[in-house]
């Protein structure tokens, strides 16, 4: 299915409110949506909730031969997949356009900048080592699924533990979870996608663009930084967009600051997490359901406080409450009124209504002749139909 066209009156009333420095959902320009990390029971399990758009990944592994250009490594796969439920206008087993861009920056960003130590992978040189292997599904989407796809990638793959092996010569022997310790991957940095909606050539930006803002922009830059600052990719995409230096180092500058303080929030998640498994009360994405009502989506909304006049209880309680009249149904030539009445004692027995003589239905039958003229040779035709009066 086609995903629905976009109206000019949308997109005119998006593009117009960016350049007067306001969006659809009351963010500034440079403000992001809140995200909500959680993990699931098993390890390497984390879904990501990035304003409405909804995204888990699952990491993970197996064993098998390594690559003969680098005997020594293991290796790392990253895979997406999209389905109808996210969006009307997806397919099921196939990416498209929009899938593709996106598997293709999660690479960039996590699998090509070597956050993954990959040689700690290696079992054997030249005959075992780990495949780790990143499935991440989109759940729902209401725009950038890159940033989202990055964030619950990099979870899954920090929170993500492997089984244990020992050699007993060329003999490799995996042991199970409850045999020993689960050992987790080693993580080198933490780098994240950061996307900007470009508008009126470049000269306009906004952070965490939602679907419609990335249908009504002009284009798309997208940055990979770490949390030391160093960038780790670069995309610009749109049709004739131009962008200034300035513009992108001003987008970088955002972009560093924001991928800190998400560094830290995942940390924070990640030391919570482990904290609730030590305490054996863990339930997981369960969570995640019960903090959806409670969940603000943009700071702005965090903000909002709405005030309700104060009543003062005493003086309400000495105030004396109001008869209630009584009323009674009185008829009068066929015409029923409601009137009060001042006796407090009446009952219910004392509402009396006299029933109105039913009226009679009529049928009467109609005769009309048509004419159609002398000089036709058919016979006049009589109609019969019935009307109630």
């Amino acid at each position: 299915m086609k995903e629905t066209p976009l109206s000019i009156c949308e997109k005119q009333c998006v593009v117009q409110a960016v350049k007067e420095g306001q969006r659809i959902d009351g963010r500034s320009l440079s403000e992001q949506r809140k995200p909500c990390i959680t993990f699931g029971t098993e390890w390497g399990c984390c879904q990501v909730l990035l304003g409405n758009t909804r995204v888990m990944a699952q990491v993970s592994c197996s064993i098998q031969v390594p690559k003969s250009s680098r005997a020594n490594e293991g290796m790392l796969f990253i895979n997406v997949e999209m389905s109808t439920m996210a969006a009307e206008h997806f397919e099921a087993g196939r990416l498209g356009q929009q899938g593709i861009e996106v598997n293709r920056l999660v690479e960039r960003c996590i699998k090509d900048s070597r956050c993954v130590d990959l040689e700690s992978l290696c079992i054997l040189v030249e005959e075992q080592a780990w495949e780790v292997r990143v499935d991440i599904h989109v759940l729902n989407h209401e725009g950038n699924l890159i940033d989202a796809a990055t964030l619950a990638a990099l979870g899954a793959l920090c929170h993500f533990k492997r089984p244990d092996v020992t050699l007993d010569g060329r003999e490799v022997i995996v042991h199970q979870l409850d045999e020993r310790d689960p050992v987790p991957l080693t993580i080198l940095h933490y780098p994240l996608t950061l996307s900007f909606a470009l508008f009126d050539q470049g000269k306009i930006y906004a952070l965490d663009p939602t679907n419609l803002e990335e249908r009504s922009a002009d284009g798309k830059l997208v940055l990979g930084l770490n949390a030391y600052r160093e960038l780790c990719t670069l995309q610009i995409s749109g049709d004739g967009v131009f962008i200034r230096k300035e513009a992108v180092l001003s987008c970088a500058n955002v972009a560093a600051s924001r991928a800190v303080e998400m560094v830290e929030m995942l940390k924070k998640c990640l030391a919570a997490d482990a904290a609730e498994r030590i305490k054996g009360k863990y339930d997981g994405l369960v969570s995640s359901v019960a903090l959806e009502a409670e969940r603000v989506t943009t700071q702005s909304q965090a903000r909002t406080y709405f005030k309700a006049p104060a009543h003062n209880l005493e003086e309400n309680a000495d105030e004396e409450s109001l008869p209630v009249p009584k009323i009674k149904l009185v008829k009068d030539q066929g015409i029923v009124t409601l009137q009060t009445r001042s006796d407090a004692s009446s009952s219910e027995s004392d509402i009396e209504m006299d029933s109105l003589p039913p009226v009679p239905v009529v049928k009467k039958r109609v005769y009309e002749e048509i004419d159609i003229g002398n000089d036709s040779e058919e016979e006049s035709v009589m109609l019969i139909t019935n009307e109630l009066t």
